[in-house]
Parts: C-alpha cells; sequence; structure tokens
C-alpha cells in the first residue's frame, strides 16, 4: 500500500535520522508510527499536505509486522478498515508520530541522547494494551485513626477524622476575614500531614500565593509547604497534568458521559441554555480522545458560536488542563499533596468554580472506590478541602458534587472539607438541597454574631449571646457548641 508524506515529515525524517544513529530512515519512520499508535491521535488533526515523498507501508514497518499494524489501526479505528480507510489512517498515524518525535527533538535541543532519553521514557508512559500496559500507581492509604485538634486548649478533646462513630469526615469552616478562618484552615492541613494523610487544597483567594511584599507571608508559605510537602500551582500561569474529559468505550456510557460533562457545565454558566448544552454533549460523543482543545475544534466545526464555545475556549485559553496526550493518571498526581491557586482568576468566580467542578467530578468518576472499614477505622487516601466553597454549593442551577462528596467521599477515602466567610451558605436549597452545618461532624464558626437566631440554631445549635474575642470559634461537635480559641498555623504550626 502506498502512500504520499507531507513535505514537514519528508524534511524532519531525512534531516533527523542520522544525528539520533538510526540505521536507515525507516526506523524513525516506524518510531513515529508506533508512537501515535500508542497514543492516539487527535481528532482534530489533519496532515498538512503530500507534497513529501511517496512510501509503500511494507518500507515503515516491515512485512512482519503488517498484520499487527493492520490490527492496531482497526482497534483504533473502532472496526475493520477497507484499503482505502486503511491509507487514509496509516497516513494520518504516520504523520501525527512524525509531527509528535519533531517536537520531542525540538523540545530536547536537538540533542541525541536528550531526544532518545525522552522518547524513552515516552514509551514506558504509554498505554499499548492490557498486555503492556503500565502498572497504575497505588495510591497511599492511612488505615490509622487521624485525631486532630482545633482547639488551642491543650484539654480540649481532638476530632476524629475517621474513627470509630464517625460516618463523613466533613468539616466546615466559616469566618469573615481577620477572624482566623484562614490560619486554622493551614494548621489543621499540617495536622493531616503529620499523620501522613495527602490533601489537595482548593486556595481560592491565593492564601499561600508567593507575594514579595509580604515577608511573614511568605515565610508561613515556605514553612508550609515545606512541612506539609505539598506541590503548589498557581492556575492561569501553569496548568495542571490532568485532563477532566475523558472517553468510555462503550457508546451508550460514553453518551451518558458526555451529557454529565455537557450538564456540568450548564450548571457553572447561567448564560448557557438547553440548545448550548446540547452542543456541546453530541461534539464530546464525536471526540475519539475528547480534551477542551479538541472540544473547542469540534464546536466550530459544527458551527457553534455563542456561549457554549466560548466557556469552552476560556478554559482552553486559560490553558488549565493537559491535553488527551500529555496528561497524567489521577493516582500519579495525587502522590503528595497539592495546593491549587485560584487568585488569577480574579472576580471570575464562574470559571473558578467550574474549573474546581470539573476537577472534583473527574476525581470522583475515576477513583470512586469503596474503602473497607478496618478495626472500625475508615482508610482515608487524601482530603479534598475547597476555600469559598459557597461557589460550589447547590442552588437551584447548581450540580450537587460538594454534596455527594460531603454524604460519600469518606467512603472512597477522600473526606470533603468546606470553608466559607458565611456560616449561613453551608444552608442549600434546590434539588440538592443540604444543611452542610448540620451534616458536618465538626464545624468551627468564628462569626456567629452575622447569623440570625434562627439560622443559628440550624447551624451552631443553639443561639450564641456571647461576643467572641478575635480568634475565638464556636464549635460544634455532638451535643451543644463550645467556645473556645481556635488553632492558628502562624502560633501552633500544625503541632
Amino acid at each position: 500500500m502506498k502512500f504520499d508524506t507531507s513535505a514537514e515529515a519528508r524534511e524532519f525524517i531525512e534531516t533527523v535520522h542520522p544525528r539520533v544513529g538510526a540505521r536507515n530512515q525507516a526506523v524513525l519512520g516506524r518510531a513515529a508510527l508506533f508512537l501515535a499508535l500508542g497514543e492516539g491521535v487527535p481528532s482534530e488533526f489533519k496532515p498538512k499536505d503530500t507534497k513529501g515523498v511517496t512510501l509503500n507501508d511494507e518500507q515503515v514497518v516491515g512485512d512482519d509486522l503488517r498484520d499487527l499494524v493492520r490490527a492496531a489501526l482497526n482497534h483504533r479505528a473502532g472496526g475493520a478498515l477497507d484499503e482505502s480507510g486503511y491509507r487514509q489512517t496509516f497516513r494520518q498515524y504516520f504523520e501525527y508520530g512524525c509531527q509528535r518525535l519533531k517536537h520531542l527533538w525540538e523540545e530536547a535541543d536537538n540533542d541525541q541522547v536528550k531526544f532518545i532519553s525522552a522518547l524513552l521514557k515516552l514509551a514506558g508512559d504509554l498505554d499499548f494494551g492490557t498486555a503492556a500496559r503500565p502498572t497504575v500507581p497505588t495510591m497511599q492509604v492511612v488505615e490509622t485513626e487521624v485525631k486532630l485538634k482545633v482547639l488551642a486548649d491543650p484539654d480540649a478533646p481532638p476530632w476524629s477524622l475517621n474513627g470509630p462513630g464517625t460516618s463523613n469526615g466533613l468539616l466546615v469552616i466559616s469566618g469573615q476575614p481577620g477572624t482566623g478562618k484562614s490560619q486554622l484552615a493551614l494548621d489543621l492541613l499540617a495536622q493531616l500531614s503529620n499523620h501522613g494523610v495527602r490533601f489537595v487544597f482548593f486556595d481560592m483567594k491565593g492564601e499561600l500565593e508567593d507575594d514579595p511584599s509580604n515577608k511573614q507571608q511568605q515565610n508561613r508559605r515556605s514553612q508550609f509547604l515545606q512541612q506539609t510537602g505539598a506541590r503548589y500551582v498557581r492556575l492561569i500561569s501553569q496548568d495542571l497534568p490532568i485532563n477532566p474529559l475523558y472517553r468510555h468505550p462503550n457508546p451508550t456510557r460514553n453518551a451518558q458521559i458526555a451529557y454529565e460533562i455537557a450538564s456540568l457545565i450548564r450548571c457553572f454558566t447561567p448564560q448557557l441554555g438547553a440548545i448550548q448544552e446540547r452542543n456541546i454533549c453530541d461534539a464530546y460523543q464525536r471526540l475519539e480522545e475528547p480534551s477542551f482543545p479538541a472540544l473547542a475544534v469540534e464546536l466550530e466545526n459544527s458551527d457553534a458560536r455563542g456561549v457554549d464555545l466560548s466557556i469552552v475556549r476560556k478554559i482552553e485559553r486559560h490553558n488549565l488542563f493537559a491535553s488527551a496526550h500529555t496528561a497524567m493518571l489521577p493516582e500519579k498526581w495525587l502522590s503528595s499533596s497539592i495546593v491549587i491557586d485560584f487568585k488569577e482568576f480574579g472576580t471570575d468566580g464562574e470559571t473558578k468554580a467550574l474549573t474546581v467542578a470539573l476537577i472534583l467530578n473527574f476525581l470522583i468518576k475515576k477513583l470512586n472506590q469503596q474503602l473497607a472499614i478496618k478495626n472500625d477505622v475508615q482508610p482515608i487516601k487524601m482530603v479534598l478541602f475547597v476555600d469559598e466553597a459557597h461557589l460550589l454549593l447547590p442552588k437551584e442551577s447548581k450540580a450537587g458534587l460538594l454534596s455527594q462528596l460531603a454524604r460519600q467521599g469518606r467512603s472512597w477515602g477522600f473526606p470533603v472539607w468546606l470553608a466559607s466567610q458565611d456560616a449561613d451558605k453551608f444552608l442549600t436549597t434546590g434539588t440538592h438541597e443540604t444543611n452542610f452545618a448540620e451534616l458536618a461532624e465538626c464545624g468551627v464558626h468564628f462569626s456567629p454574631s452575622t447569623l440570625s437566631p434562627a439560622n443559628q440554631k440550624l447551624i451552631l445549635g443553639d443561639v450564641v449571646n456571647q461576643k467572641l474575642k478575635k480568634v475565638e470559634a464556636v464549635l460544634r461537635r455532638q451535643g451543644k457548641p463550645v467556645i473556645g480559641v481556635a488553632r492558628q498555623f502562624w502560633k501552633d504550626g500544625g503541632k
């Protein structure tokens, strides 16, 4: 079977093959083809031209591998290809593989050793099927009871996150700016690390940003990151190495995933209507390997020009997530604690909320395996802590992601913690109506005076007439509320 290469592919192979020590040009062409077979080709990729050279597939893969390559291309195409389809698909994978190799070569600064090292590393990460699939990293699980100190009083009993008698591990914290809410949050996260528990902290306000103008904040930031071993990512300036979009091999199940993603986007984009939601759903189903760049291209190809395209383009242009080919497994991404800083989003609360929702939805779908209780202790993989949680709490149009996590996350090893300035934001309405404050096993409220007497009873368990001092809070656990000085990271250091 003959096919015509692009001028770019021909030039790359002719130029690079002697520089990397390849025996002949076919070796490099074969490497390109098999790299593309391992990764897959984005649906939006199209070869540039046919102005290169005419090749025969036997020249590239050899007679011994032709049947194997045909079987692999049939598998990628989802069915048996006729001769015309085989030629077209073979050329598409060959051209994409050459493009990927060219990018690797450029990233290696045209250095042979760096190029070969990058190629070998990439090959080790590829999923070529069950027989050669890389081992999925196992997430660390903490199977011992985790007790956390909430109040500074050394005689105050600790809160058990996962021990006997606990049901959900849900923590809620509320407080106006300057009351001590953020410092308590950091202290509790540091305590988690002392127990070997990792966390994802959705830092909506940039509490841990690198601020050279604030030396005190910088010192606390350095201490926190060093003490917890957490990685810090500032979104927009940096991306996350995960892709929250994915495809299921079963068409019916994939259609459901497409609907769920489109519905999620609509929940956090009030301007999006039913027609635009349907556009996203249909475009998603047509993608062989979903990602936000691919989804944007597919929407454009279907003549979408409204809010559906603009919100997808915004996420793509913010460069928030990895592509379908560069994304890592969630288990690998969660191998250490992570702080995700959203401050560069400014006042764009909708995009903040949608980004967090996409991440949480991805983790729920990929990692929702029940962990059996052992010796009355619920094992823990990682705590998910959302600051400014009111952005995601269910209203009439919001998805009930946090409701699901609050009730079920602990059984999957993912307890959820929520923080908000106003405690009454934990009283939600709509389809997923939930009183998060009542549901929570531990609630810490620094600003009870902002609540009406009726809401104080709902949230605190009683009316609090006492005026609280700075860093004093109402702690609600089992029984009546208790007032005390809350721990602060700047002072207690998570110890």
